[in-house]
């Protein structure tokens, strides 16, 4: 008989092999629920016969080895000769258990939240309480549920902190230019862009090619009342843009004049307060820029101190897109074939199939690691749009009448493939474009560093 195959692949064959010939009496099952203050934890058998009740403990020096001495208590009264640990990835609370946890040589299986609500589903129990928590959490890793086991370490760990933290402020910063942007139609409207009309048609005129350029965020801090453009007229614009160095054109400055003069806007002193609070929100968002600045070249520096640097050869993925995709993919070698990642996403699609026929692909699964998942998305729809070797996917497709968010997954597990084989082999994208050049494609992307070619590249 060939080489056999569990049904679980290579994850379920590795947790058989400990069960196989082992008396299932002593096999032990710690659950754990981790949560901001009181942590709790079961201890049970495989079959389920409670060995220790449902315990709360602290994440603390005393805290801690309650639940080591729950755990030595419960193997030395049952005799137990295998030990499988499990804990919920509940926000971070559950990292410094599972940290403290393996310097005293015990391994934890880290399991997604959505695996133990499938369990309390799949029990018909639609409460939710502690213990319920614990049992559920019990039958997944009886079940070989865990999706990870290991934390990530070193500069990817902190590659991790700093892509998610860039990410937290760049969303905050976009709810804050929203809310400039809503000050602004009020107190100048025609500001952002005005509406010409020729032949019967309507187009929308920018003012400013970029609403948060310097030149625009100059006016919208010293100037942002129409009056006070019109008095200054184009001689003082343009001695304006010279004294700031605003570099602003004919053009541009005559348009910000057009628009000062047909404006309804009310009179200053009307407009004050929300002055006020325009002048507020762009000191917030200064602060913001300065963050996000800081972060990025925080990112880009451990970057390319990692593997993660062969990302930057892709042509279409920066700086930032590189590091967080590489930060939420972990450790490569915890991987045996690129299907695993697409899974740790969550974004491989669900197949329904039935009476033997073909199947159907529906919604994707949503049950991974949302983050990764989230930048899976943003790789892809960068690729479709800037990859010249990777946009004839796309295409194709979009061709066979794939929505556009879908070519974008699609191609973002595309890209996690790629990843997996660039990192497994440690080697660069292959560009079939006569005009790439791999140190010119990362060095386009770099703002703080430069990156030289290794020789033995």
């Amino acid at each position: 008989m060939g080489k056999s195959h569990h049904i679980q692949g290579f994850k379920g064959t590795k947790f058989s092999q400990q069960l196989r010939g082992v008396n299932l009496e002593q096999v032990l099952i710690v659950a754990i629920d981790a949560a901001k203050l009181h942590q709790k934890a079961l201890i049970c058998n495989y079959f389920g016969d409670v060995i220790e009740k449902p315990f709360f403990f602290s994440v603390c020096q005393s805290g801690v080895q309650i639940l080591y001495d729950a755990i030595e208590n419960a193997v030395r009264d049952t005799g137990a000769v295998r030990l499988f640990l499990g804990i919920e990835a509940t926000g971070h609370y559950y990292e410094d258990i599972v940290r403290q946890m393996a310097k005293q040589g015990y391994h934890v299986q880290i399991l997604n939240a959505y695996t133990t609500f499938e369990e309390r589903a799949s029990a018909l129990s639609w409460c939710k309480t502690d213990d319920l928590d614990l049992v559920a959490i019990a039958h997944a890793i009886r079940s070989n549920k865990a999706t990870e086991s290991r934390l990530a370490e070193g500069l990817q760990r902190q590659l991790r902190v700093l892509t998610r933290a860039r990410r937290s402020e760049v969303r905050k910063r976009a709810i804050l230019r929203t809310e400039i942007r809503t000050i602004m139609d009020i107190v100048w409207r025609e500001y952002q862009g005005y509406a010409e009309h020729q032949n019967g048609r309507v187009r929308k005129v920018k003012v400013f090619s970029d609403l948060w350029g310097k030149a625009s965020l100059f006016f919208m801090e010293h100037y942002p009342h129409p009056a006070t453009v019109c008095k200054l007229g184009e001689a003082g614009l343009r001695k304006l843009s010279i004294q700031h160095n605003l570099k602003l054109r004919t053009s541009a400055m005559r348009k910000l004049l057009h628009v000062a003069e047909q404006s309804l806007a009310p009179d200053e002193q009307t407009l004050r307060p929300e002055l006020i609070l325009l002048r507020m929100k762009l000191q917030d968002l200064r602060s913001f820029d300065a963050k996000i600045i800081a972060l990025e070249k925080e990112i880009e520096g451990l970057l390319l101190q990692t593997d993660g640097q062969l990302l930057l050869t892709v042509p279409g993925l920066g700086v930032s897109t590189a590091a967080e995709l590489y930060a939420e993919i972990g450790d490569i070698s915890h991987y045996h074939h690129a299907g695993q990642l697409v899974k740790k996403a969550g974004t491989n699609p669900i197949v329904k199939q039935t009476g033997g026929g073909m199947g159907a692909y529906g919604k994707i699964s949503k049950q991974g690691n949302n983050h990764l998942r989230y930048v899976t998305y943003l790789a892809g729809r960068s690729l479709c749009l800037h990859n010249e070797d990777l946009k004839p996917f796309y295409e194709r497709l979009r061709s066979r009448g794939k929505h556009e968010r879908a070519a974008f997954v699609a191609m973002g597990n595309k890209m996690l493939k790629v990843a997996f084989a660039m990192l497994r082999d440690g080697q660069p994208f292959r560009s079939s474009n006569p005009s790439y050049q791999l140190a010119k494609e990362v060095n386009k992307k770099l703002q703080f560093n430069c990156f030289i070619v290794p020789s033995a590249a």
